[in-house]
């Protein structure tokens, strides 16, 4: 998926879980991400795709988002 419309409501998603969470703080790097990621897309047309350049930097985003989040989480058992 690089087309806006099938990216930003995926992403909005994300960001608006990720803002529930009261374990991260307000400048959790995932957050700050979708943030930036949400903003760009929203200057974009909606038959825009990503450049594939622009969907590796996704990809990586998200992928770094999801290991901070990981760290996150409390240990089992603590």
């Amino acid at each position: 998926m690089i087309a806006v419309d099938q990216v930003h409501p995926l992403l909005s998603d994300l960001s608006s879980s990720l803002n529930k969470l009261l374990i991260l703080p307000s400048d959790f790097e995932g957050k700050t991400k979708m943030r930036e990621w949400l903003s760009r897309l929203s200057k974009m047309g909606a038959a825009d795709e990503l450049t594939e350049q622009q969907a590796r930097q996704l990809h990586f985003d998200l992928e770094s988002s999801y290991n901070s989040f990981m760290a996150a989480l409390p240990s089992a058992g603590t």
